[in-house]
């Protein structure tokens, strides 16, 4: 008697935590990561391993979907590069290979700079272009900061701003 009472406590509990991810997941998107700790604070890990299983036999719970959309609504509307993108993902529980898999996904179809030259020309029709060195090396800064690589952001700068203003990044003086 007692089993068959642990069971449908047991049952009733996942049904509970079904009801409440479906209910979050109803919201907006979640990764696997933060929802399992959503659900740890009703729950115990086994009950809470079983209901993202079934999330994920259902297809609501997908985190390489999850990384891709992220990845591909902060470049394409926020000018985010992959290191920022990198980051963020990995505060979420975002497996590392899932996120590689998306921003792979992301610049197949945006590109190799990951949308770099579309934001640097949003970014100097609010601010203008930087007309010296200093204001140059402030928006470096700021393109490291939104996770882009030097390597990207000096290569499409050159083509980009006149050759006096990147004269000092490109021979250090």
């Amino acid at each position: 008697m007692l089993v068959a009472v642990h069971v449908s406590v047991t049952e009733s509990l996942e049904k509970k935590l079904l009801k409440k991810a479906a209910s979050l997941l109803a919201r907006r998107a979640y990764s696997r990561g933060d929802l399992c700790q959503k659900l740890l604070k009703i729950a115990d890990p086994p009950v809470v391993d079983g209901v993202l299983k079934r999330l994920d036999q259902l297809k609501l719970l997908n985190d390489v979907d999850y990384a891709y959309n992220f990845a591909f609504y902060r470049v394409h509307r926020e000018g985010w590069g992959p290191g920022k993108i990198r980051k963020f993902l990995i505060q979420h529980r975002v497996h590392p290979a899932d996120i590689a898999i998306a921003l792979e996904k992301v610049r197949d179809e945006i590109g190799e700079d990951y949308g770099l030259p579309d934001y640097l020309i949003r970014y100097f029709g609010k601010r203008g272009e930087p007309h010296d060195s200093k204001s140059t090396r402030l928006l470096i800064e700021h393109l490291l900061r939104r996770g882009h690589p030097r390597c990207s952001i000096l290569k499409i700068l050159s083509r980009t701003l006149p050759t006096e203003t990147m004269r000092y990044f490109r021979t250090g003086d």
